[in-house]
């Protein structure tokens, strides 16, 4: 159901440099107003008391240190679509990015994650600052809510943007219809993630349907559609060649992410290595693994799926056994397969070459990043 487009033997693996410099300019474009609107935000704030300026201002930390995919990609929705407000689009691409970073406060929280970009994550901070603060309430119910609170007010916050911008009314209520639907959307696919299948009952679609719900949609589609919806009327064609890139283009990211989350650089990353293993999650490389391994790699995965503080050498053994297993390149290979159908729909996207040349790079570079 899931995995769309034809099969093939050889993928033409195309070079994602477009794709990562245009990343690269978006971020040294936009870091500084990114940083002057929570400047703005924070001094209102400051006008109730200092307690939500600080809490504004250790989010707004978290979230310069982002990759800044989705707001790059509401731009290039723009541009392609023949918009002209450069300033004004680069100002809405804060509504991506200030949903994403909101959502893994929230996310850090539900899987208990004390990590984030290479700080501690949100909740943490405030269990922390608590001790100081002498709170008579349980620290980490206390860290709890002020992370939640704070991410909460950032989802209204990018919803102030939006109703601010300087396009026509009728364009604003368009690309809102668009932002809460597949917000809406990404609540519910994390409602699945919570619930996570047990490893012997999952398939590899329910896992994708997870992906495609919680992360490939608001990663992908939403911010092209929005910078589009932007720009001017989409028509049906153009609408559903979009949803089918993006929704390729998320399917990838998230496969790779899967993959760094146990082969990536550990300080590059800015999370622990293994931190889907420790939580039990269910991925496709150790779904893959749970139906493959041999019996001694499947009692490996039983031995540490779930267990809490997987040490570095397990962590080492399991990307060897996923390798010997077939699992990684199983998995690798579906992200490539995502990458390939992304490709197939650009020419119903734009007929623009030079954005053509930039989807596809940045559909490549999703399997080639390193964080």
């Amino acid at each position: 159901m899931y995995r769309v487009g034809y099969t093939f033997d050889i993928i033409r693996f195309v070079d994602g440099s477009i794709g990562k410099q245009f990343l690269k300019d978006y971020f040294k474009r936009t870091d500084e107003s990114f940083g002057v609107f929570f400047d703005a935000k924070i001094r209102e704030a400051n006008s109730i008391s200092n307690i939500p300026a600080e809490l504004l201002r250790r989010f707004a930390v978290t979230a310069r240190k982002g990759k800044k995919i989705r707001g790059a990609l509401l731009t290039l929705g723009y541009q392609m679509s023949g918009g002209t407000n450069n300033e004004a689009i680069d100002t809405a691409s804060f509504i991506p990015e200030l949903f994403h970073t909101a959502g893994l406060v929230h996310d850090d929280i539900m899987d208990q994650d004390n990590v984030r970009r290479g700080l501690p994550s949100l909740h943490y901070q405030y269990a922390d600052m608590g001790k100081t603060l002498n709170i008579s309430t349980d620290l980490m119910h206390y860290g709890e809510s002020m992370a939640m609170d704070i991410a909460d007010a950032v989802f209204f916050l990018s919803w102030d943007v939006l109703l601010n911008l300087p396009f026509d009314d009728n364009l604003i209520r368009k690309t809102g219809l668009i932002y809460s639907q597949y917000v809406t959307r990404c609540a519910y696919g994390q409602a699945l993630d919570v619930t996570n299948i047990e490893i012997d009952g999952a398939t590899e679609e329910d896992i994708l349907k997870v992906h495609k719900y919680k992360t490939a949609e608001y990663t992908g589609v939403m911010p092209l559609l929005m910078g589009s919806a932007l720009a001017g009327d989409i028509d049906d064609t153009r609408k559903q060649a979009i949803i089918e890139y993006g929704t390729a283009f998320g399917w990838a990211f998230q496969i790779q992410d899967d993959i760094l989350g146990i082969y990536a650089d550990e300080q590059e990353l800015g999370k622990p290595l293994g931190s889907d293993i420790e939580e039990g999650k269910n991925t496709l490389l150790t779904l893959h693994l749970s139906k493959h391994g041999t019996s001694e790699q499947k009692a490996f995965l039983k031995e540490v799926l779930g267990k809490e503080n997987i040490s570095a050498e397990n962590v080492e053994k399991m990307r060897e056994v996923l390798k010997d297993a077939g699992s990684f390149k199983y998995v690798y290979d579906l992200g490539l397969m995502y990458v390939e159908n992304a490709k197939q729909a650009i020419p119903a996207v734009t007929s623009d070459k030079t954005y053509q040349d930039i989807l596809e790079s940045m559909a490549v570079f999703m399997m080639e990043r390193a964080t």
